[in-house]
């Protein structure tokens, strides 16, 4: 899910958003002060609220035997 950047309009504050694909043509409003936000750009895209699957926090790739 895509992580964008905003800033307001009317007061300036800069701030991010969560949003789907789906949902990036919407208005978006300030949660300062409700005003106009338009967007900047895109800060990050994550994988957010989804599983994966894995077992193990660090690393990566496949687990190996300590024997070879």
């Amino acid at each position: 899910m895509p992580l964008y950047e905003y800033r307001c309009e009317t007061c300036g504050r800069q701030y991010e958003s969560y949003k789907r694909l789906t949902e990036e043509k919407k208005n978006e409003k300030c949660p300062a002060c409700g005003g106009r936000a338009e967007k900047m750009g895109i800060s990050l895209f994550t994988a957010k609220g989804t599983s994966t699957g894995g077992g193990s926090s660090c690393g990566g790739g496949p687990r190996r035997s300590p024997f070879g």
